[in-house]
């Protein structure tokens, strides 16, 4: 019986580490392109260059994060609990949506549509921060679980 427990613990142990794992990638992610990759490109490369290689890396940045967050609802829908599955899914969902969002963006600033644009940007900004905010909240949930 002893050995039954240990297992259980130890899965469930390994379990908070994967996703927390994950959870500080989503963050490390967030942190290293809005604190490194941003003020490089617009520090480095002239507007126009700059522009262009931020249309082509804010798709794949939200496709990244959409990736982990995939990854977080896989775990948590397979070993935890119904309220890690919500806000996995939340923290998905909002990933999706800013990857969607990124090409209207782009439409939007192509066609010189200002208005539209800049909401698609401060959406973008606004679920960026708040994958990161869901992220940091549940490695503390997760900590607190265990």
């Amino acid at each position: 019986l002893g050995d039954v427990y240990k297992r259980q613990l130890d899965m469930e142990t390994i379990i908070a580490i994967l996703l927390s794992i994950d959870y500080a990638l989503i963050i490390g992610i967030i942190s290293g392109h809005y604190l490194l990759t941003y003020p490089t490109i617009f520090q480095i490369l002239d507007d126009n260059s700059a522009i262009r290689f931020q249309r082509k890396i804010l798709t794949r940045f939200f496709f990244v994060l959409l990736l982990f967050s995939l990854l977080a609802v896989l775990i948590t829908f397979l070993f935890l609990e119904r309220s890690f599955i919500i806000m996995a899914g939340v923290n998905s969902s909002f990933a999706l949506v800013g990857w969607l969002s990124v090409p209207i963006m782009n439409l939007a600033r192509d066609r010189n549509w200002i208005k539209t644009g800049s909401f698609f940007e401060k959406l973008t900004i606004y679920l960026t921060l708040s994958i990161f905010i869901f992220a940091l909240t549940e490695i503390i949930r997760i900590s607190l679980s265990n």
